[in-house]
């Protein structure tokens, strides 16, 4: 799992730490695993200074694009009402049963291939 770092580091162990924004030196010194991502423009951003003191480290940094907003609906949640969608069920019952809204229901049916959840502040990319 890959948790984005917008203003602090999030606790917890994950794979890969992926970079929305620039950070200072002491933020990345911060970052307890040695595999960082970011997109190109992010990238772009890391001072000097930053990206030598992660080469001289040591840190592995894959510049990827990860698009979209992340999801705020539990997993297990989404599962549920793929499922329940699949089985011939309606929206408007799914929204019923499971307390998430019509409109949600039927972006995650569309969009079954989202990677990016948000789970409280953490973005996580599974």
């Amino acid at each position: 799992m890959k948790a984005h770092i917008r203003n602090k580091v999030p606790k917890g162990k994950f794979a890969t730490y992926h970079l929305t924004r620039a950070l200072s030196l002491s933020e990345v010194k911060n970052i307890p695993c040695k595999t960082i991502s970011c997109s190109p423009s992010s990238f772009g951003r890391i001072s000097k200074k930053v990206k030598k003191y992660l080469a001289d480290n040591r840190y592995v940094i894959t510049i990827e694009k990860n698009k979209g907003k992340p999801l705020q609906t539990s997993p297990k949640k989404i599962l549920e009402a793929i499922k329940l969608y699949r089985s011939g069920m309606s929206f408007r019952k799914i929204e019923k049963k499971i307390g998430i809204a019509k409109s949600t229901c039927h972006y995650l049916v569309r969009k079954a291939k989202k990677t990016k959840i948000k789970k409280g502040t953490v973005i996580i990319t599974v």
